[in-house]
């Protein structure tokens, strides 16, 4: 097979060579493109013939012996390249009473570019690898979908340079959350052999689906190493250092059933935050090169009284934000535009001014009122700091571009927990957003009890607690490390609100870490300012959240 494998390849090169001139440019300026794009499965039919074509691909079919039962599988490898992207579709025919009945067909959880052509090698050869497991108690005439997981790093990425790694998964591609205890079984409708716990994130290796009758949803071969970690509630050991030591651990391998209710698929999405932060970057240099000024909302208001808003289309509510209409009338669609949010100005059009946005686009009008926007000052140039937050895998990563070589190093990355949806809390914003400030503490208020010092101006609310550093990024949303009330002594990994960070979305709308986590993240924001107002520090060097 590898040899035939091999053989697609070097056509593929062929190939390549002689649409050169049609994509050269093109190659130049998609090498990055293609990551998190799915092959989608193809309609090949039921029973194989020798005429078999789809639009759009070409074929290479060959026999191969999978299961070493002398008894050759037909294998058909359609594929094309559109765009410099190469998508591969691998379609497994199984002798069955004589017939050739479609068995498998193998997808892949990307495409592959055209100068990466060693990565589809790497993946085409976990088609045999994993054989002996997608194939386990398949039925007669039943077709299985997989799609096989790569990595989702980029080569814009070095991951050498990691400068704190105390909450650092060792796991840092695609993964599956466990909502609830769950089983992993040998086989599909196999024999349990273990049981993973709620906040346990086995790697994906990859999925399944049938079109057998009563199939599962969703089947996830996964790979787990059970060790104690901060996110597990067991008591752990630790060194000197107090970081984290592994006992015992056990790698295991096997299925889990992914049903919504019990499982939700992550991952550290390494591509797609480059990709926004090049997205930001890309927007300053186009401003800086138009001698246009860069700008920010501000629209922080401390312990405002919110009313109760709709999400406009990016999932963002009303809360410490302006509003963007989509012409200068205030008619049709509204969006919020949060505070400390990028924009650049394109004009005015009556008394509106027209903006665009790095990840909202545009244009927008928003209300020309003094107070709710600033120049911004620090940004001279592309920016080097970047955190990138995604609330839909409860993971964060600090990035910092090399300029000389257009890179970026991983200073640190780890889990952590985002704001919900609910009264009084609002979901993490979607956005790109300059740093405002940071400082060494974070309090957080309740509503007030008799007998409560209340806050001045606020007769409904009290001070409850606090927790260590702060970094506002939007509105009243901040980066912090673990809450607790003023009484409290101890550890705070040994609290419940530590265990569930990588979770579920819980915070009001900041974004909860590890206290050592932020503590490191606070020195990185801050390098050598000294630039100070009160008990904040402001950055001299500009650092961006990016909130995927």
């Amino acid at each position: 097979m590898r040899k035939k494998i091999n053989n697609i390849i070097n056509s593929g090169k062929e190939k390549i060579k002689r649409k050169k001139i049609e994509i050269g440019m093109l190659a130049l300026i998609n090498t990055v493109i293609g990551f998190n794009i799915n092959a989608d499965p193809l309609n090949l039919p039921k029973e194989y013939s020798e005429n078999i074509a789809v639009k759009g691909y070409e074929n290479d079919v060959f026999d191969y012996d999978f299961n070493n039962d002398g008894i050759d599988e037909k294998i058909v490898i359609s594929y094309n390249i559109v765009d410099n992207l190469i998508g591969a579709v691998v379609s497994i025919y199984t002798n069955q009473s004589g017939k050739d009945i479609l068995t498998y067909q193998i997808t892949f959880d990307k495409k592959f570019n055209i100068m990466e052509l060693q990565a589809m090698q790497k993946m085409l050869d976990k088609v045999k690898e994993y054989y002996p497991e997608y194939s386990k108690n398949i039925q007669p005439n039943e077709t299985r979908y997989i799609t096989i997981y790569g990595d989702n790093k980029t080569n814009d990425i070095v991951f050498d340079k990691v400068k704190f790694n105390n909450h650092s998964p060792e796991n840092t591609n695609n993964f599956l959350f466990i909502k609830k205890s769950s089983s992993m079984l040998d086989a599909p409708n196999g024999s349990v052999i273990a049981n993973l716990g709620f906040s346990e994130k086995p790697e994906i290796l990859f999925d399944m689906v049938s079109d057998a009758p009563n199939a599962q949803t969703k089947w996830y071969y996964t790979e787990f190493t059970k060790r104690f970690t901060t996110n597990v509630s067991k008591k752990v050991k630790k060194d000197k250092n107090g970081k984290v030591i592994a006992e015992n651990p056990t790698t295991v391998k096997g299925f889990i059933t992914g049903g919504d209710d019990n499982v939700s698929k992550r991952g550290f999405y390494w591509d797609k935050m480059i990709n926004k932060i090049e997205i930001v970057n890309d927007f300053i240099t186009k401003a800086i090169n138009a001698n246009e000024q860069l700008y920010i909302i501000t629209e922080y208001a401390p312990l405002s009284r919110d009313k109760p808003s709709k999400k406009d289309k990016f999932g963002n509510k009303n809360n410490q934000s302006i509003i963007g209409y989509t012409n200068s009338k205030k008619e049709g669609e509204i969006i919020n535009i949060p505070d400390q949010t990028i924009f650049r100005i394109i004009g005015e059009e009556n008394n509106m001014l027209k903006i665009e946005t790095p990840f909202y686009g545009g244009p927008y009008f928003i209300e020309k009122v003094q107070g709710t926007y600033q120049k911004v000052e620090n940004i001279k140039e592309e920016v080097n700091k970047f955190i990138a937050i995604d609330p839909s895998s409860q993971t964060e990563v600090l990035f910092q571009r090399i300029p000389e070589t257009q890179k970026y190093e991983v200073i640190t990355y780890s889990y952590v927990t985002t704001g919900k949806d609910g009264y009084g809390s609002y979901e993490t914003p979607h956005g790109a957003f300059l740093i405002a400030f940071t400082r060494p503490y974070m309090t957080f208020t309740r509503h007030a009890r008799p007998g409560d010092k209340t806050i001045p101006g606020r007769s409904d609310l009290a001070v409850a607690g606090s927790a260590k550093y702060a970094v506002r990024f939007s509105g009243g949303g901040y980066m912090h490390g673990i809450p607790t009330n003023f009484n409290f002594k101890g550890s705070t990994l040994d609290t419940e609100t530590a265990k569930k960070i990588g979770t579920y979305k819980e915070s009001h709308k900041c974004v909860r870490h590890f206290d050592d986590q932020i503590e490191f993240i606070v020195k990185w924001i801050n390098a050598d300012s000294k630039i100070k107002d009160r008990d904040n520090t402001i950055p001299e060097e500009p650092v961006i959240a990016v909130v995927l």
